[in-house]
């Protein structure tokens, strides 16, 4: 008895290599589809199955929260989504019936559901979007007629050791409905920007890059994460503006840790990498807002160096100094509960 019948595809290939081409409603993904798992997860929003005769599966576990992101990104671009398609093996279950003597148009009649080698992740964030978030559309898929199980493992095996993510931070470069995106370029390329010349836009660090524009992104971001600024709806170039300014105060009262024209790895201070970046970011939003006057929609810089000046010859940004060990978000985090604690006596 069919499962489902799937209409307009297409045909290539002959022998081993023929495989159909179509779109299918996503809400159908479930009862056609399966992965062929090395490793059950009993959250996948996909069907699963751990041996097909008497052979194991190969799929690595799902993630349910990245197929639930990937549901909710489709849910946001709706018909605007464009997503790689589903590439599946039929396992001689989906029958192609021409709609005409040699015709390679025609229906795909799906007797069993056909194991997903590439896109376990999108099919459940498909399905989530389906079942939870009630949002039905479609998407393609490629199906091979009757792939033998050794080589779909092998295809498999060969998709996920050979392929490579985008760099997060060439996304930045992509991503621009990302207002802290749109910020983080022009501080990269902007000529009166602190940060000009130093934030690698393609995710590949030379010896002057100080920071990837993914974690400057995230940093900005966070600065403006009060309450205060998204009430007062800024700017990109506000936003930019009083970054660059906060920055520029920084730079002013830690001159001798401020390693501009320094090659990153004959750094010696922790100021002008990473770490420092996380623990200003912190401090910025945690104290900027507080210098933001709602009426003049203006930033009381003047306040804020008082403050900042505070911290003058108090913060040990040395590598091998008193955060010595400390990077990241730990160190960050360390350092800018000593620099708020300075700053407000």
């Amino acid at each position: 008895m069919p499962i489902a019948t799937i209409n307009n595809c297409f045909k290539i290939g002959t022998g081993d290599n023929e495989r159909y081409f179509g779109q299918i409603n996503t809400n159908l993904i479930k009862d056609i589809t399966q992965v062929f798992y090395f490793e059950y997860e009993p959250k996948n929003y996909c069907k699963q199955v751990g041996e097909i005769e008497d052979k194991k599966g190969y799929q690595r576990r799902a993630k349910p929260k990245r197929q639930r992101d990937f549901g909710t990104y489709t849910e946001a671009f709706g018909q605007d989504l464009v997503s790689p398609p589903l590439l599946l093996n039929g396992r001689g279950q989906w029958r192609f019936e021409p709609d005409a003597p040699n015709s390679n148009y025609g229906k795909i009649i799906v007797e069993e559901p056909a194991n997903i080698i590439d896109g376990q992740h999108r099919a459940g964030g498909f399905i989530y979007a389906y079942e939870e978030l009630s949002n039905a559309q479609t998407t393609e898929f490629i199906v091979y007629k009757n792939m033998s199980l050794d080589r779909e493992e092998r295809i498999f095996n060969i998709i996920n050791t050979t392929q490579k993510g985008v760099p997060p931070s060439l996304s930045v470069n992509i991503e621009k409905e990302k207002w802290e995106n749109r910020v983080t370029v022009m501080l990269a390329e902007t000529s009166t920007s602190p940060f000009v010349n130093v934030i690698s836009l393609s995710g590949t660090m030379n010896p002057n890059t100080k920071f990837q524009a993914a974690q400057v992104a995230k940093n900005v971001k966070r600065t403006f994460a009060d309450d205060v600024f998204r009430i007062a709806v800024l700017s990109d170039e506000q936003k930019f503006d009083y970054f660059c300014e906060a920055w520029e105060l920084v730079k002013d009262s830690h001159l001798e840790s401020w390693e501009v024209d320094i090659p990153r790895k004959e750094m010696k201070f922790k100021l002008f990498e990473l770490t420092g970046l996380i623990a200003w970011s912190i401090v910025f939003h945690k104290r900027l807002g507080t210098y933001y006057n709602t009426t003049t929609k203006h930033i009381d810089f003047n306040g804020l160096k008082i403050a900042i000046d505070k911290t003058i010859n108090e913060i040990d940004f040395l590598k091998d100094g008193e955060y010595e060990g400390l990077t990241g978000e730990v160190g960050g985090a360390r350092i800018s509960s000593d620099i708020l604690n300075l700053m407000q006596r």
